[in-house]
């Protein structure tokens, strides 16, 4: 399977477990992509002042910034608006998917419990095709 779409990532997560788990998921992939993290939504948009990545992952519990204040506030910033974020939760209530995907998430995803359920759900995000919305 080709990954030739996806050259950098932004996770935004407080869990330092979770940021771990995923680099080293991440690894498992013959892809170099480069993963940028940060703990909180704003931390996130202060590391999107000068990149933008291909792909968001965004979890909702989170100090200072959660998740979904930094989803309605990205899809009002012109450059980063079509950036295709994904919500990627420990638990996600049905409320909290239909809201994600109301406020422009591209997809909603649970993050899995274990290492090689993390591979096969980073597969399936990287086997995605992003389509950017323009205008």
């Amino acid at each position: 399977m080709s990954y030739s779409t996806i050259k950098s990532i932004i996770l935004v997560d407080d869990d330092q477990d979770d940021l771990y788990f995923f680099s080293k998921a991440l690894e498992e992939f013959d892809v170099e992509i480069d993963l940028i993290t940060a703990t909180d939504g704003m931390l996130a948009f202060e590391k999107l002042k000068t990149r933008v990545p291909d792909v968001i992952l965004l979890d909702l519990n989170m100090p200072r910034m959660n998740g979904m204040a930094f989803l309605k506030s990205i899809k009002k910033i012109k450059h980063l608006k079509d950036v295709p974020l994904i919500v990627y939760n420990t638990h996600i209530s049905v409320f909290d998917e239909t809201e994600a995907i109301k406020l422009g998430a591209y997809a909603v995803f649970v993050k899995p419990a274990d290492f090689d359920k993390t591979v096969k759900t980073i597969s399936g995000i990287l086997g995605m095709n992003f389509i950017r919305m323009t205008g």
